[in-house]
Order: structure tokens, then C-alpha cells, then sequence
């Protein structure tokens, strides 16, 4: 149970609703400014892939990224640019809302892998939505210090929602989680 199911937070996930939201997720080489994208999935609201692409990195991949998500050099050599991704995703992402599991690091990522080209970034980040900051003040457990609420992992968050998809950190596969995740906020009742 939860300790709080914040009925505020409730009521805005379902004013996004409204707004028919998609839902994105990265896989990347790293975590550092010089790192950049190399999977990105989108799905809509019923967790149907919308988008979905491997793409090739300007750097090797390291191995504690292929750790997290099984994502080797050898599977992106024949992707498509970023560049050449970025043609089919802006035209799914544009104008939509979009929620991410961390949107912080995710729209950082596409931000920093778009500059990466030089390319101007086309998007309004005020679209974009963090399913993770909604999701912690839903759950409503304080953080020890007592300012904020604690921030749960997607597979946690999806695990104590019941939500019985796998967290394989791939792309489409988070996406899917944090669409689910979305829903369940949003279609709570006590």
C-alpha cells in the first residue's frame, strides 16, 4: 500500500491524459558529458512502439554501460547515425507530450547527442515530463531529510504498481514500463 497515493498527483497525470503523452527512454555509452545516445524507444500510451532505433555511436561503447543494457559495438556498427535517427524521431516527438523515467537525464542526453552533430534542438522542453519526480511525490515517502520525496528505480516503482513487465533497460522495454507506470498514477483509485 502506499503510504500516501497523493490525490494532487493524481489529478495532474490525468490532466497530462488529456493531453494523449508519449513515452521515451535512452540506453547511452555513459553518464558524462562526453557520452551520448545509442538506443532510443518511444511508445504511446497502450505501450505501443512508436519509434525504435539502435544508433550508431561516434565513441565505443564501455563496458559498464554493456553491462547495464547488453548493448555492444558490435550491434550499433550498421545503425543509422544519430543524424539519421533523429529524421524519423523528431517527427514522432514533435508537439507531443513526452514522459520519461528520469527526464532530467533523458532530454540531457538528447540535448547533448543533438549538439554532439551541431545541430540546433528543435524541441520545447516544457513537452517533456518526468514520470519519475510524479511517481515519488504519488508514493509520498519522505526523503530522510525531509525536503523532498524519495526517488524510486523504474523496476521498484513498476514492481510495487504491480506492473508485470520486465526491466531490461532497453529502450522500447522502459518505455513500455513508464507508459504503464503513467497510467497506473494516472487511473488510480483507492
Amino acid at each position: 500500500m502506499y503510504p500516501l497515493a497523493n490525490p494532487k498527483v493524481i489529478q495532474r497525470a490525468r490532466q497530462v491524459l488529456a493531453y494523449n503523452p508519449i513515452f521515451l527512454d535512452t540506453e547511452t555509452t555513459g553518464f558524462s558529458p562526453q557520452d551520448v545516445i545509442i538506443e532510443v524507444g518511444v511508445v504511446d500510451l497502450s505501450g505501443n512502439t512508436l519509434y525504435e532505433t539502435l544508433v550508431k555511436p561516434p565513441i565505443p561503447i564501455p563496458a559498464e554501460s554493456i553491462a547495464v543494457h547488453g548493448i555492444r559495438d558490435a550491434m550499433v556498427a550498421n545503425a543509422p547515425s544519430w543524424l539519421e535517427a533523429w529524421e524519423g524521431l523528431q517527427q514522432v516527438l514533435a508537439g507531443r507530450f513526452i514522459g520519461t523515467y528520469n527526464a532530467d537525464f533523458d532530454l540531457r542526453m538528447l540535448k547533448q547527442t543533438h549538439a554532439r552533430y551541431w545541430q540546433h534542438w528543435p524541441l520545447d522542453d516544457q513537452l517533456f515530463f518526468c514520470v519519475m519526480k510524479l511517481y515519488s511525490a504519488f508514493y509520498g515517502q519522505v526523503t530522510p531529510h525531509g525536503n523532498s520525496y524519495r526517488f524510486h528505480k523504474l523496476e521498484a516503482a513498476g514492481a510495487d504498481s504491480g506492473i508485470p513487465l520486465p526491466n531490461s533497460h532497453r529502450a522500447v522495454d522502459d518505455a513500455k514500463i513508464t507508459a504503464a507506470l503513467f497510467n497506473h498514477i494516472a487511473n488510480y483509485t483507492s
